[in-house]
């Protein structure tokens, strides 16, 4: 009875010690942790097959890292290609304005002005270094896009499935972290141009942290994927 009552807890800090280790262990080798990173939630997933809410929220998040790791290496080779940034502001303007009722539609606003200033300047001045800030605000594109389907998810689950989808922690939590991620990539393309339209050269505290930044943001996701799945099995254990 007592195993039964502290398993969850457990278990939970179990794997919220392996997720922290496997974080810290990868840092320096996204590949790793990207693979890792899907791989953990389509175990979570499978485990929580059952619960379509869970299973939900971990498809649309797998989907949308699929997404991103096709992206990068669609653009890899032809990360300083003119074409493509266009291409990708565009999508960023289309999506401000379907998502406009999200309030981070209006800071991914102010963003691509930025981006767009930055853009014309260099190219007015000829300038032959530009950064591939465009890719900063493609995964802000990427951050919109799991935020509406975090939104919608509930009709969608309703629309493609025969269960009756509901909102959980779960939405909510994964919604405030992806406020976090389009800040970051805010200040991270902000520092770009301190460094190369007002030649602040030195500035270089986000371009470092950055990585693991955005790592620990994406182990915590994970942590906290799997502690409110935990949650949601617990209580289906002590209703039955």
């Amino acid at each position: 009875m007592l195993i039964r009552a502290y398993s969850p807890k457990i278990i939970t800090a179990l794997f919220g010690g392996l997720f922290i280790a496997a974080g810290i262990l990868t840092f320096g080798n996204a590949l790793i942790f990207d693979r890792l990173f899907l791989g953990i939630l389509l175990f979570t997933g499978f485990v929580c097959r059952k619960d379509i809410n869970v299973l939900g929220i971990i498809i649309i998040l797998a989907a949308i890292r699929v997404l991103e790791e096709f992206l990068w290496f669609l653009f890899t080779d032809q990360l300083y290609n003119h074409w493509i940034s266009k291409f990708v502001y565009l999508v960023l303007l289309f999506s401000i304005y379907k998502f406009w009722f999200d309030k981070m539609s209006k800071v991914s606003l102010v963003i691509l002005l930025i981006c767009v200033l930055a853009e014309i300047y260099w190219v007015m001045i000829g300038y032959s270094v530009t950064p591939a800030i465009y890719w900063y605000a493609a995964l802000v594109v990427l951050s919109l896009l799991t935020r509406h389907f975090l939104f919608s998810r509930i009709q969608i689950t309703e629309q493609f499935t025969i269960q009756t989808g509901k909102s959980i922690n779960l939405d909510w939590y994964i919604y405030q972290i992806t406020r976090m991620y389009i800040f970051i990539e805010g200040l991270n393309i902000f520092e770009y141009i301190l460094r190369h339209v007002f030649s602040l050269k030195n500035m270089q505290i986000i371009y470092h942290i950055y990585p693991y930044i955005m790592q620990s943001l994406a182990t915590f996701t994970l942590w906290i994927v799997f502690n409110e799945a935990n949650k949601l099995f617990k209580e289906k254990l002590i209703r039955a």
